[in-house]
């Protein structure tokens, strides 16, 4: 009988598999040479909602599932091989990386000459970098994706079939590590779909062919070592994931006491020198090296919670994104202070940059994709779906956010997320009134 439910699980996981295969090749069929951004709504719902039956098939999964998770496994880089052809739909951030990469190439440092400068003349082409957004920008990519870039342009030239090559070794990477995290905290492998089947990263890196697929793959495996006590080991693929994109910065307090004064003074030490190793031949010499991050900073903002709530009461937005980020330092300070599961406390700072964070694309989620096997919350699973409402934006001609896709997210990402932690509210609230009482 037991046999019996285990191949009819196989059965159904490898039917919704095929199934799901399906819609990422018509999606990669019929999107032609057009952006598509409509089929890319419809494609990443449908197949969201396929993914949904294989999550609690395989919740509800009991058994050896070594062929299961070989499933998961093959036909999760399978989603993603069929969308290598692709054209980028909802975001034009690629056509930078395959300009950037061929710039690196010929000897021009990114961080030092603008897509549009003149001294390039001679690398133009008809599509670039015509194609290329803030052209007079120079990059805001550290070292690590700049080789990345400059990889894909090696085999591949002016497309992103070399970039998305790349990715797809990256995320095979990026299961084993999650699968090692999973018996790690004795959960069931299997529960890898949760990422290797999630529609968010496999649309977002193998059509818009986003950058953070690497950085994703050297921070779990950052917090595969750590866990394991590896931290001299564990600071070089954090070390990376910095000169990928820079959000592991925001872990180093959680360090503290996970490792301890001392241990971490000497991972920051290791960090540190690998960083300024990496970034040093890059350094430009007429300009900061973070310019056009500080005009990011600055400037951009898009799909913020707490942030267009702020900013909506305020009218100003530089002190909307300095209250923003007072209130994510304080909380994150908080947990780095209080946490008893140095997983957990990692996937509660990741909900703290989704609530405080001034731009918050789809893309972005993709970090805590790579988590969320190992906790999974409701909450955040919602805002991986709702999350497609923001592609709207992208289909209007004048940029234009929506605020009904704001309610569409966040009220049942906040609704969720209180119900899922509401025993520790009512705690803290009932300690607080103890706290007081005794106090009169």
């Amino acid at each position: 009988m037991i046999e019996k439910i285990r191949t009819r699980t196989f059965s159904i996981l490898f039917l919704l598999g095929i199934i799901t295969t399906a819609l990422y090749l018509s999606f990669t069929l019929l999107q032609g040479n057009e952006r598509a951004i409509p089929l890319y709504i419809i494609i990443y719902t449908s197949s969201f909602i396929l993914f949904i039956p294989a999550y609690f098939l395989i919740k509800s999964f009991d058994g050896n599932g070594k062929k299961v998770v070989l499933l998961v496994i093959v036909l999760g880089l399978i989603f993603r091989a069929m969308l290598i052809p692709s054209s980028p739909s909802t975001s034009d951030d690629v056509y930078r990386y395959v300009w950037e990469g061929k710039m690196l190439y010929h000897g021009f440092n990114p961080f030092e000459v603008a897509p549009n400068d003149a001294s390039l003349k001679a690398l133009h082409t008809e599509e670039y970098p015509a194609l290329v957004s803030y052209p007079d920008m120079t990059t805001i990519y550290p070292t690590i994706a700049q080789l990345v870039f400059m990889g894909g342009y090696l085999f591949s030239g002016e497309n992103d079939i070399g970039i998305k090559i790349i990715y797809l070794l990256a995320e095979l990477a990026t299961m084993l590590f999650i699968i090692g995290i999973l018996k790690h905290r004795n959960l069931k492998p299997e529960l890898v779909l949760l990422y290797a089947w999630l529609p968010l990263p496999i649309l977002e890196y193998f059509v818009n062919s986003h950058i953070d697929a690497v950085g994703v793959m050297f921070f779990i495996m950052f917090i595969y070592l750590i866990i394991n006590d590896k931290y001299i080991a564990a600071a070089i693929p954090f070390a990376l994931g910095i000169m990928t994109k820079l959000y592991p910065i925001i872990f180093l307090p959680l360090l503290i006491k996970k490792l301890g004064l001392i241990k971490t003074t000497i991972f920051v030490a290791i960090v540190t020198v690998i960083c300024l190793g990496l970034l040093y031949p890059l350094i430009p010499n007429q300009h900061p090296v973070a310019d056009s991050l500080t005009t990011y900073l600055r400037n951009w903002s898009f799909n913020g919670s707490f942030y267009s709530v702020i900013f909506g009461i305020t009218g100003n937005g530089y002190d909307a994104k300095s209250l923003v980020f007072a209130l994510m330092i304080v909380t994150i300070g908080n947990i780095a202070l209080r946490y008893k599961d140095f997983l957990k406390a990692v996937y509660g700072v990741w909900i703290c940059f989704v609530m405080f964070s001034a731009t918050l694309y789809p893309w972005y989620l993709g970090w805590i994709a790579a988590i969320n096997p190992m906790i999974g919350l409701y909450s955040v699973m919602s805002l991986f779906f709702t999350i497609n409402i923001t592609n709207f934006t992208a289909m209007a001609e004048i940029w234009t956010e929506y605020w009904w896709a704001y309610i569409i997210q966040y009220v049942p990402f906040y609704a969720i997320l209180v119900y899922e932690f509401k025993d520790q509210i009512l705690a803290y609230f009932k300690k607080r009134k103890r706290t007081n009482i005794r106090s009169l």
